[in-house]
């Protein structure tokens, strides 16, 4: 496998496939519907996100932490930066997600429709046109619902926790096939805000314009 193969699908099981690349298990339906009105809502609060911002704190079950910040412009447009201490930027911008390697000063791109971003950044958000419904719990002031890949045969699961009344992403938690586990907590969250367009937007030739200074 490439490195900067590597690297991608390390950061996207880190952060961004936590949120959207969900693994599969066995289905379980939701037949109440209460519980159908609920998903409905969520579907209706993610895409009435035109704009967000939020720092997070992600940590792995190995006790890796990991500070950064998240910015969302619907559709199409996400950046992930980290703090210093894991030297990666992802950058989506309508059809393209562009990795940026500091340490290597390297540029990778991937389409964004062989990710599991589509589903944040796509124009119309339904949760089971991606996914496989799974439970749904209600909690004191939580609402949290388990989510499952569709497609893939890999075991393990993905929950988001929302504070309810109103709703508002809090926390999102990933166990893939190996046990391995990960957990999002949103801070500071801010949503129909002013973000300019170059966050979105990654020079192609960043690093050679270093290397000429």
């Amino acid at each position: 496998m490439h490195y900067e193969s590597y690297m991608i699908n390390k950061i996207l099981s880190g952060l961004i496939v936590a949120i959207f690349f969900l693994y599969t298990n066995p289905l379980i339906c939701l037949e109440k519907k209460e519980d159908l009105a609920e998903i409905k809502r969520i579907e209706r609060y993610l895409n009435n996100i035109t704009t967000l911002k939020s720092s997070f704190i992600q940590i792995s079950s190995n006790g890796e932490r990991l500070d950064g910040d998240i910015f969302i412009s619907r559709p199409g447009r996400l950046r992930v930066q980290y703090e210093t201490s894991s030297p990666v930027l992802l950058v989506a911008n309508g059809s393209t997600l562009t990795y940026v390697d500091w340490e290597l000063e390297e540029i990778s791109y991937i389409p964004t429709s062989e990710t599991p971003l589509r589903a944040l950044i796509a124009p119309r958000i339904e949760l089971d046109q991606f996914f496989k419904l799974g439970k749904l719990e209600r909690g004191l002031g939580t609402l949290s619902i388990t989510l499952y890949n569709s497609e893939d045969e890999s075991a393990g699961y993905f929950k988001l926790l929302f504070a309810d009344k109103p709703l508002q992403l809090k926390q999102w938690f990933l166990k893939d096939a190996t046990g391995t586990s990960v957990k999002i907590s949103l801070l500071d969250v801010e949503r129909e805000l002013e973000l300019k367009d170059d966050l979105f937007i990654v020079d192609p030739f960043l690093f050679e314009k270093n290397k000429d200074k």
